[in-house]
């Protein structure tokens, strides 16, 4: 069995494709674990596409579908970083070309690879599609009141617009507070600071249960949260590597490196 390892802009995930379904929560534990497996922040397994909807209609190819698992074990339906993973494998194993879609747990995604740099490396494109605001959450901590905005970004995320990077430092660190967001709202909780034409952004993932060296949904949204829909931006998570966000027809699109690591054999 050959497993890949591929990163999107700090987000690591353990790549590999095969004919049939099954559960592999355990196997995502086991060869997630940093210590004692490979190592990476979720486990991906590509899978045939059969479209059943003569109705259906796709702008790129129709390429086939994933099982996505957190490290922990858990399913999650979509994650913004590890789409542009699996879309340069996808390209690097011949399962799709450059501009190609595939399913999602929570629909469907466009992806392009705008440009291969070398046999490991490439920049890609993924389009993320709609977002829904679902209003604002209020929580009082310590005398303090911090309100979030509501977001979903193909899943729920809070987003917190800090007034400084003092303030954003100081809340990015406070791991008690993001964990507690994150379980009562069940969310991805954003915390984002914008500097000059940047912003900084970090978020606490779902299954992960810690801040990720980057996440694409959680791009996504920060970026409708500012809602400057009328240019591209750069966000930096806290891998430093810039994300290019625009929206185009109230679809976001967000674009960065992907890098090929190594393949395992187990």
């Amino acid at each position: 069995m050959v497993v890949s390892k591929y990163c999107a802009s700090g987000n690591d995930f353990l790549i590999f494709h095969s004919f049939r379904e099954e559960d592999r929560s355990s196997m995502a534990v086991e060869l997630c674990n940093r210590f004692y497996g490979i190592g990476a922040d979720g486990l991906v397994v590509l899978l045939p596409y059969v479209c059943d909807r003569k109705e259906f209609v796709s702008t790129y190819e129709m390429a086939y579908k994933w099982e996505f698992y957190n490290s922990d074990g858990s399913i999650a339906s979509m994650c913004g970083n590890a789409s542009r993973a699996v879309g340069l494998y996808a390209f690097h194993n011949n399962l799709a070309s450059k501009r190609h879609s595939f399913l999602t747990g929570a629909g469907v995604i466009s992806i392009n690879i705008q440009e291969q740099m070398n046999a490991n490396k490439g920049f890609v494109q993924s389009n993320m599609g709609n977002y829904t605001l679902e209003g604002n959450v209020v929580e009082n901590r310590g005398g303090k009141v911090y309100e979030f905005e509501h977001i979903i970004m193909r899943i729920p995320h809070l987003v917190y617009c800090a007034n400084s990077m003092k303030e954003y430092m100081t809340i990015s660190n406070d791991l008690e507070f993001l964990s507690y967001m994150r379980r009562k709202y069940n969310a991805n909780v954003n915390v984002a600071f914008k500097e000059n034409d940047n912003i900084h952004y970090v978020t606490f993932e779902r299954g992960i249960e810690g801040i990720t060296q980057a996440c694409g949904t959680g791009a996504g949204a920060v970026y409708v949260s500012f809602g400057d829909f009328d240019k591209e931006c750069i966000l930096i998570p806290p891998s430093k590597e810039k994300l290019r966000v625009s929206c185009i027809e109230n679809e976001i699109y967000f674009a960065g490196l992907v890098v090929k690591i190594c393949d395992s054999y187990i």
